[in-house]
């Protein structure tokens, strides 16, 4: 097996690795807190440090070997073609900004003397950034953001409800659209009725000395990449990247393959 599709493997390692920690540990939790002597009661999110960097240390690995695939692919198909050892040095799969500075800097280049086919494969891919491959382009861009910072997974609670809640908090203020998104302290602060003294020291429930007891509640929290889409779990997200990564890797190796079936007699 190349080392193009040992990368994507391991890569899918990776994606297994992130799934089984998600599945069970939580990053982002919701609570309802209440305080027993004041009546203050809020509903807030919760982060667990631990587990949201393990996950952006696995995300960014998965990351790096989609990226290095594509390379390892593209290094591949191309180094034979290079002038110089110094051109071979600096191959690297392209990301243009725009359809033209595709076909006018880099296509005449390198690819077309692979061949025509290979060309053409590689175009195929609209490895550019205007009414390109997005999905492509966001490979590089969170492989270069990793080497800078952790690709930190974001909690999203905006599928919260105030109906949702009040099913598990009978009390909670009506209207409550959506919860928003990352992991501020207090969201939603409402009163009820303070406990007494008396009502406390005689409740069956173990008040603190603090009078703060926090209860979490069962309520949808998808995890998702502020740095790519938001609108889809992340786990979705990095699933549809590793899927381009092989779309990739198998059009280069294909398109590099039809100049050998054209030299064949």
């Amino acid at each position: 097996m190349d080392s193009a599709h040992l990368k994507i493997q391991r890569a899918e390692k990776h994606y297994s690795e992130l799934y089984a920690l998600f599945d069970k540990k939580k990053p982002f939790k919701y609570f309802l807190e209440t305080n027993f002597k004041t009546g203050q009661r809020a509903t807030f999110a919760k982060r667990d440090v631990a587990v949201v960097n393990e996950a952006a240390i696995i995300i960014g690995d998965l990351i790096h070997n989609l990226r290095a695939a594509i390379d390892h692919s593209y290094w591949s198909c191309t180094s034979d073609f290079a002038k110089s050892e110094a051109e071979k040095r600096n191959i690297q799969f392209p990301i243009t900004s725009n359809e033209d500075a595709l076909k006018k800097s880099t296509l005449p280049g390198l690819p077309k003397r692979v061949s025509e086919s290979f060309s053409e494969g590689l175009a195929s891919l609209k490895p550019y950034r205007e009414n390109g491959n997005k999905l492509l382009c966001a490979i590089h861009d969170l492989d270069v953001m990793d080497k800078h910072k952790l690709l930190i997974p974001t909690g999203n609670f905006t599928k919260i409800t105030s109906l949702m809640l009040q099913k598990q908090i009978p009390d909670f203020p009506s209207g409550i659209m959506n919860c928003g998104f990352g992991n501020c302290r207090r969201d939603v602060v409402w009163h009820v009725k303070p406990m007494t003294w008396t009502q406390r020291r005689k409740s069956k429930i173990k008040i603190p000395p603090s009078n703060l007891i926090e209860e979490e509640l069962d309520v949808p929290v998808d995890i998702v990449l502020n740095d790519l889409d938001i609108s889809k779990p992340a786990l979705d997200v990095l699933q549809e990247l590793i899927v381009v990564a092989k779309n990739v890797v198998n059009v280069l190796n294909e398109s590099a393959r039809q100049r050998e079936f054209a030299k064949s007699p």
